[in-house]
Parts: C-alpha cells; structure tokens; sequence
C-alpha cells in the first residue's frame, strides 16, 4: 500500500474544455471533499459491520466520485497551471 501514489492514472475520458482552469481547480476542491467525505461513510459502514450490499453501493459512488476528480487531473495537468493561479 505503501506504493500506491506511484500508481499510474487510469485511462479517464478527456475532461470538458469548457471549463476554465480556475473554475477546475475549484471544483477539484469541491468534489474531493465530498469524496473524502463517502471515503469516511464507507469506513463507518465497514466498522458497523453493515451488510456488503450496502457497502458496495456506496464505494459505487465513490468510484463515480473519484472518476469525476480524476477527469479534472487530467485536465489540470494538461493546462499546467499550479493550484495557486486559481
């Protein structure tokens, strides 16, 4: 686990060009806190012991998240502006 920020990123969709850098970058913001915060709900349910079910569906939206944000990388890395220009 140690290893996983060497991962390399998945094939994501290109992100939509009609967004502007500064407006990425914020939304960026925006949909990793909502991100971390499923992150947390799974881990509760984990440690409540709740039906897999349950857990399943919600690690589903997290990968829905998580995709979202990765499409904004891929968009901020292509623009090369640092997080500071927004």
């Amino acid at each position: 686990m140690g290893e996983l920020h060497r991962l390399p990123l998945r094939d994501l969709p290109p992100a939509p060009t009609s967004i502007s850098v500064p407006e990425t970058w914020a939304a960026l913001r925006s949909a990793m806190r909502i991100t971390h915060g499923t992150l947390g709900e799974i881990v509760d349910l984990l440690d409540a012991g709740a039906p897999p079910a349950d857990v399943f569906a919600l690690i589903d939206t997290f990968n829905s998240q998580i995709t979202t944000c990765g499409r904004a990388v891929t968009f901020l890395r292509e623009a090369g502006t640092p997080p500071d220009a927004a």
